[in-house]
């Protein structure tokens, strides 16, 4: 019959045979962990913080950020400035230009008008071109008919409205006879040779109707 004060027996080879076991595995009882003491800390060895640097910093800090921001505003209200003189600049240049623009156009317009009033253009020196010009505008006569006033002029007077005829008093470009009936056109006809051109002109068509028509007639009388 069982009895459990017979376990220690019963247990004893059992344990040595474990024993045996573990020492012929190589394997061993595993060590017990103890809790580790507190390090204490040997107060001396350590550095003492100093606590006024660390508040002198501290303070330093706050007192640059005033700077920081003034400054920061001292270059926006640079920038401002610089891009309002920069726009103001620009606007200046527009009116400026837009002001020369509109002098040029203005100009150009008054001295339109200037040459459709006088009847040719005033920059112009050349006789045989004022010609052609008041030709167009006041008789509109084209190029055929100015064929025929340069073979009448050229034989008159060769285009120079100092010409004189000391035979029988004709003068200027259109050999006028007497030369002061060209006054009709302008008190300068002694100099003028677009007073000349405008009194021969007119002569011309009122007398013969077309320049070929008077150039057709001196060609066969020999004057006109």
């Amino acid at each position: 019959m069982w009895h459990p004060r017979r376990v220690p027996f019963l247990v004893r080879p059992a344990l040595a045979a474990a024993a045996a076991l573990c020492l012929a595995t190589g394997f061993a009882t595993a060590p017990v962990a103890h809790p580790q003491r507190p390090v204490e800390v040997d107060a001396a060895s350590t550095p003492p913080v100093d606590r006024d640097s660390e508040a002198s910093r501290d303070d330093a800090r706050p007192a640059l950020l005033p700077d920081v921001v003034n400054a920061a505003a001292r270059r926006e209200a640079a920038l401002s400035r610089t891009e309002a003189d920069i726009a103001a600049r620009e606007r200046s240049l527009q009116v400026s230009d837009f002001v020369k623009q509109r002098a040029a156009a203005e100009k150009k317009l008054r001295y339109a008008e200037k040459v459709k009033r006088l009847g040719y253009d005033p920059k112009t020196s050349d006789p045989k071109d004022i010609a052609k010009q008041i030709m167009l505008s006041a008789h509109h006569w084209g190029k055929d008919q100015f064929t025929c006033v340069n073979k009448i002029w050229t034989q008159e007077s060769q285009w120079q409205w100092n010409a004189d005829n000391p035979t029988s008093s004709a003068y200027g470009i259109p050999q006028a006879l007497p030369g002061s009936k060209m006054a009709s056109e302008g008190a300068d006809w002694r100099t003028n040779p677009v007073t000349q051109i405008k009194w021969g002109l007119k002569y011309i068509k009122s007398t013969y109707g077309t320049p070929c028509q008077a150039w057709a007639f001196k060609a066969g009388h020999g004057w006109y």
